[in-house]
């Protein structure tokens, strides 16, 4: 079992899969991204457990494009702050940092555990917003906009 974590970037200056795998392996060594014959995307392991399929969508990507429009879609046009934000940062995204998160019939809490390194040094290096399915838009570490939905 698993589901997607979006990380929003509104200013990404240029993240690659190769920048996200050095600034992991800083944290701890056992992290590397693998299968990366495709460019931008890659299995997220760490050590011999995999996190999930990672990949970097920017703009003109049909799959950006899509996410955008939908997730716009269902943020709506409410006047709540956690709306208005979300709304801002979709208008100015520069890539979605996108995690199928996996677990594999295993206990999620060590591989969600894992990420959040990621997420932690994605927020540290530029503005930005998460999704997570089921749950909605976080902030750092508060959740601004609660939605319930998966693409």
């Amino acid at each position: 079992m698993g589901y997607t974590m979006r990380y929003f970037a509104a200013d990404e200056g240029g993240i690659t899969l190769p920048q996200i795998e050095a600034a992991l392996r800083q944290i701890n060594p056992a992290y590397a991204v693998v299968n990366t014959d495709v460019p931008d995307i890659g299995d997220l392991m760490f050590g011999t457990l995999p996190l999930g399929i990672i990949e970097i969508n920017r703009p003109g990507d049909d799959i950006f494009d899509d996410d955008i429009a939908e997730f716009t879609d269902l943020v709506g046009a409410g006047d709540s702050p956690g709306q208005q934000r979300v709304r801002e940062v979709l208008a100015n995204t520069r890539a979605i940092i996108a995690v199928e998160a996996s677990w594999q019939g295993a206990e999620a809490e060590p591989v969600l555990s894992r990420l959040d390194p990621l997420w932690d040094w994605l927020f540290a290096q530029t503005a930005g917003l998460l999704q997570a399915d089921n749950e909605g838009f976080y902030d750092g570490n508060d959740l601004i906009l609660e939605r319930r939905f998966m693409l």
